[in-house]
This record gives C-alpha cells, sequence and structure tokens, in this order.
C-alpha cells in the first residue's frame, strides 16, 4: 500500500490519486479525486491549491482512507461522496437509490422543451406527475424550472421517498411526494388530474446486464435498472394505462426508454388512444425517450 509522504493537503491529494487502482488514471480519476476532496473534506481545488501546504487532522484522513477503500472496492463514487449532480441540482444519493443519467437530464430538458409550446403555460397552473421518482431529480428539476406550477412524485418505497423530500428541501423546491405502486390497479387516481405524466422506470432486460459496469450491477438497485426479457414493456404498459385515466384532454406522458424498444413504445402508446407520438434520440443518438398527447 502506498502512504502519503506527510498530511499535508498537496502531498495527501497525490497520495489519494495514486491510490484509487480500480479507476482510469487521467481525468476520470482527477474527477473522482475532487469530488472526494470536495464533499468528504469540504475542499474544493481552489481552497486545496491556495492551502496547499496546511496539515489535514487524523479525523480527515481516516475518512479519506474509508472513501479509497470503497472506490477501490468498485463503489460508485456518488455513494461515496452522497452526492450527485443533476441539471444545476445537487442530490443526495446512497445505496438503494439509483444515481440521476445524464440521460435523465435529457429527458427532462426535452420535455421543457415540449411546455414552452403549451398554450396555457403561463395563464394557469399545470399539474404534473413524475412517477418512481427515486432521488427526486426529475421532479425537482421540473419544479425549479416551472415554479409557477404544481409538481407531483411518487415512488413505492418510503424510504427513497424521504431521500427525495430531503433533495426538495436542499434544492429550495415545492414537490408533493406520495407513495404508490404503478403495478397495482388502485395505485393512481382514476380522475383527470395530470396535464403532464413523467416516467423513467426500469428499462434494462436481464440479458444486457453482463454488458453494464461492474460498479452498477454490483452496487445499484436491480429493481430500479431491470425488467424481465419476456415482458421489458411491463412498466410502461402499467403506467400508460394509468395515464389513459389521469391525464386530462390533450396531457402529455414522456417516458425514458430502451435504446431497443423505440417502436414497441410507440406502438404501445398509440395503441392506448395516444397521438403525436415521437421517439427522440438522447446525447450519443440512442433511441432514449418517447412521448405522446392523450387523444382523448
Amino acid at each position: 500500500m502506498i502512504y502519503p509522504k506527510t498530511n499535508k493537503i498537496s502531498d495527501l491529494y497525490i497520495w489519494f490519486k495514486q491510490s484509487l487502482t480500480g479507476i482510469p488514471a487521467g481525468r476520470e480519476r482527477i474527477a473522482v479525486a475532487d469530488e472526494v476532496f470536495l464533499h468528504v473534506l469540504g475542499m474544493g481545488r481552489d481552497q486545496r491549491v491556495v492551502n496547499a501546504n496546511e496539515r489535514v487532522s487524523e479525523t480527515g484522513i481516516v475518512k479519506l482512507i474509508k472513501a479509497q477503500k470503497r472506490l477501490n472496492q468498485g463503489e460508485p463514487v456518488q455513494y461515496v461522496t452522497g452526492v450527485s449532480r443533476f441539471l444545476d441540482h445537487l442530490i443526495h444519493v446512497r445505496r438503494g437509490v439509483l444515481i440521476p443519467r445524464p440521460e435523465t437530464e435529457g429527458l427532462v430538458l426535452w420535455m421543457l422543451q415540449k411546455i414552452s409550446t403549451h398554450p396555457q403555460r403561463d395563464e394557469a397552473k399545470l399539474n404534473f406527475l413524475d412517477i418512481g421518482t427515486g432521488s427526486g431529480c426529475i421532479a425537482i428539476s421540473l419544479a425549479a424550472s416551472l415554479p409557477k406550477h404544481h409538481i407531483s412524485a411518487c415512488d413505492k418505497n418510503d424510504k427513497i421517498l424521504e431521500v427525495a423530500k430531503h433533495n426538495s428541501l436542499i434544492n429550495n423546491v415545492s414537490v408533493d411526494f406520495f407513495n404508490c405502486d404503478v403495478l397495482k390497479e388502485d395505485s393512481l387516481t382514476p380522475a383527470r388530474t395530470w396535464d403532464y405524466i413523467v416516467s423513467n422506470p426500469p428499462y434494462v432486460r436481464l440479458s444486457e446486464k453482463q454488458l453494464m459496469s461492474k460498479h452498477v450491477v454490483d452496487h445499484e438497485p436491480e429493481c430500479a435498472l431491470f425488467v424481465k426479457d419476456d415482458d421489458p414493456l411491463l412498466f410502461y404498459r402499467s403506467i400508460t394505462d394509468k395515464a389513459k385515466h389521469s391525464l386530462k384532454k390533450d396531457g402529455w406522458l414522456f417516458f425514458e426508454i430502451n435504446e431497443a424498444m423505440g417502436k414497441a413504445c410507440r406502438d404501445m402508446m398509440i395503441s392506448y388512444g395516444f397521438r403525436d407520438v415521437e421517439v427522440a434520440q438522447d446525447i450519443h443518438g440512442r433511441d432514449r425517450y418517447v412521448a405522446g398527447r392523450l387523444s382523448q
């Protein structure tokens, strides 16, 4: 094991970077080290450089050693630091809560673009629902961008909802959270309540698990990621069926999807009575989003 030369900030930073043997050297390792020093020791890059010769306490060194061990065991840096970034927001995460992805940022941005053309956007309070909210990142971003409108979010796990509620508080936005299981028949009110419904449900087929990074498979919640190969649209069908009864006339339904399921999701939504159904691509040019308007 490599040990730091001294307990000076500069020496500890060099030691910490070199000790991250499970992370490729270069920008990725630097980015991880920067995140750990910022969120574990409370030292941003500028502070670390200016105070390079200051010494870190024994407690601080112990924290770094614990972080190093977790990272070298493949644990995502977001779980080690307890935070993730999503658009302009700091989102707290922990084991059991899915780490927000850049692809989901794209879903929110596409949704906001669509909303900007809504004829009543500036005249009436619109109602939004985020189904399977997890960390709350989608709902929080919508609430921050649309402060005049009403944002709700649901999840079936009360402990995860507590994380989402905490995230709404630290980001100073108002979101109404409630418990629901979208696979149960009575999980959403049948009343035509919502103008927009959005969801990023589990969509990775179990057969694709072997293609995923080990740090994702070993550490992130399976229930938020995977679906059986014999019914990959399980959650999409259930949500679409409920949206058919819960959306107002001309209300919109937005999904993040498996890149291989664009046409299947589009056809399914059309079969449930949605029109203007569109499949959009993510930053990598892969089919990643689908949205449609309720025609009845």
